[in-house]
């Protein structure tokens, strides 16, 4: 099906990937209205798309490919997990497809999320003031890859605002709380969750017969985890679990298609920072003399890792009470 990625006019959003026959990955485009991966998979008698981007305008370009490719509608969504930048997109998906994520996920979404979008319209000059802030502190960046990675979250964020009034918040109809398998005349695919690591809830869909997962947040390629909203233990363990998966190719929700030995790197980055962080709060050292390692400085996201470490001492402070 490689004519058909050709034939597709394309996205500025991201770039289509054959990962397998009938299987595509639609790896993000840095500052567009991507941000996170997304994939499409044909089941045969249907088609499902894994996550749907930050901005309706690259969901609405996923959902075009997604008809070229297979010359139907798209029947399910899946919801890795609750980020805006995997699930603003559900809007165009609606009401042909059946939107599906973890029941935490969809209570997330209901609650905590919609309560930030309603805040974000009602005083929509505050972030871009603060857009506004960081575009100044671009001027006088003097590391060029520093430069480079805020420029593309600053424009990310423009096209979120920009989007955000059209933005019609729509939440997943079918959850489920361990495994769902939907069944195709071509492949099945199993969803899963083993809990909560980089966010309160994470789903990863698994194609047995391919040995491919599509795992949202819980792998990135290249790009530093993001630990916001994480609870470190609980990925590492996750992890541990999804390793024992037959699994030879991985869609992680940021950087290029991988394998298990991307899976194995992010395991290794959150031992290592829990190692880093655990030390420097025994020797009371301030968070802000520590650099990045060198085994990740050529990693993407790098604006994460001062917050990565703010997040990882919470957490320990927190645990050892």
């Amino acid at each position: 099906m490689l004519h058909g990625i050709r034939a597709f006019t394309g996205s500025r959003h991201f770039q289509l990937k054959e990962v397998i026959e009938g299987v595509f990955a639609a790896i993000a485009v840095p500052g567009t209205g991507s941000l996170g991966n997304a994939a499409i998979v044909d089941l045969g008698d249907a088609t499902l798309v894994v996550d749907t981007f930050t901005s309706i305008q690259a969901a609405e370009d996923l959902q075009a490919a997604a008809e070229y490719l297979m010359g139907r509608k798209v029947s399910y969504v899946i919801n890795t997990h609750w980020h805006s930048d995997h699930t603003c997109g559900n809007q165009v998906f609606v009401p042909a497809a059946h939107i599906i994520s973890t029941s935490i996920t969809r209570e997330i979404m209901d609650t905590f999320v919609r309560d930030r979008i309603m805040q974000q319209l009602a005083k929509p000059e505050a972030i871009y003031e603060a857009i506004d802030e960081i575009d100044e502190q671009i001027q006088r960046e003097t590391n060029e890859k520093l430069r480079q990675e805020m420029q593309w979250d600053t424009a990310s964020d423009r096209e979120y605002m920009k989007m955000l009034p059209n933005l019609v918040y729509s939440l997943p109809n079918l959850t489920f709380d361990q495994r769902m398998t939907i069944h195709g005349s071509k492949r099945n695919v199993e969803l899963i969750t083993f809990g909560g690591g980089h966010t309160q809830s994470d789903a990863l869909v698994y194609i047995p017969k391919d040995r491919i997962a599509i795992t949202g947040d819980l792998v990135l390629s290249k790009h530093h985890p993001v630990l916001m909203y994480a609870n470190p233990q609980q990925w590492l363990d996750i992890l541990d679990k999804v390793e024992q998966l037959d699994i030879e190719r991985i869609v992680p929700g940021h950087g290029e298609v991988c394998s298990l030995n991307e899976l194995h790197e992010v395991r290794g980055y959150i031992k290592n920072l829990l190692e880093i962080v655990t030390d420097a709060a025994q020797r009371n050292q301030s968070l802000d003399e520590i650099t990045i390692p060198s085994a990740y400085q050529n990693w993407f996201f790098t604006t994460y890792f001062k917050s990565n470490l703010q997040s990882l001492y919470k957490w320990i402070k927190k645990i050892g009470k």
